[in-house]
């Protein structure tokens, strides 16, 4: 049985006096205390809307800042990937597992990753992230299919992420 490594990039960084990095539900804590989820919604409608454009679109601020998304919505690949392999990580405030959220998280985070791996999605995330910020458009490198499951199911990630924090507030 051939085994397969993933890199968590954002995650496995250590936590640098942030407690809320420790886990992955406190990534997801941290991912909707920058904004909310419906500014979430809007933002990565932009990212996308910016990647699909064969031309420099990049309206929200600096180019900094689009690299700053897609290094949240890495993590927010990560913390979803480390919820879906290990459900003790699932845990409420209280340090117990919540199991009946759990399990109707897992089916959704289970499609997630049956359509891509984490690398696959953060290898689309790059694309995204370099045509965001360059006069080329992500339809270029992917195809049409790639790029309707890219941002379809990352914005079905994005509601479940919001609705795991709200449950375990």
């Amino acid at each position: 049985m051939k085994k397969h490594f993933v890199t968590l990039n954002r995650t496995a960084a250590p936590p640098k006096g942030n407690p809320l990095k420790a886990s992955p539900l406190g990534i997801l804590q941290e991912f909707f205390n920058y904004a909310s989820p419906a500014e979430h919604v809007k933002a990565f409608d932009e990212f996308c809307r910016a990647a699909l454009k064969e031309k420099y679109c990049w309206r929200r601020g600096s180019p900094g800042n689009a690299l700053y998304y897609a290094e949240q919505l890495e993590g927010l690949i990560e913390a979803a990937y480390l919820l879906y392999k290990d459900r003790r990580l699932y845990h409420t405030k209280q340090k117990q597992p919540n199991t009946a959220l759990y399990a109707d998280a897992i089916p959704c985070l289970k499609a997630f990753f049956r359509q891509a791996s984490p690398a696959k999605w953060k290898k689309g995330l790059h694309i995204f992230t370099t045509a965001a910020l360059s006069h080329q458009s992500a339809a270029d490198d992917m195809k049409p299919v790639a790029v309707y499951v890219f941002t379809t199911y990352l914005q079905q990630l994005l509601s479940l992420a919001a609705v795991i924090v709200k449950n375990n507030e």
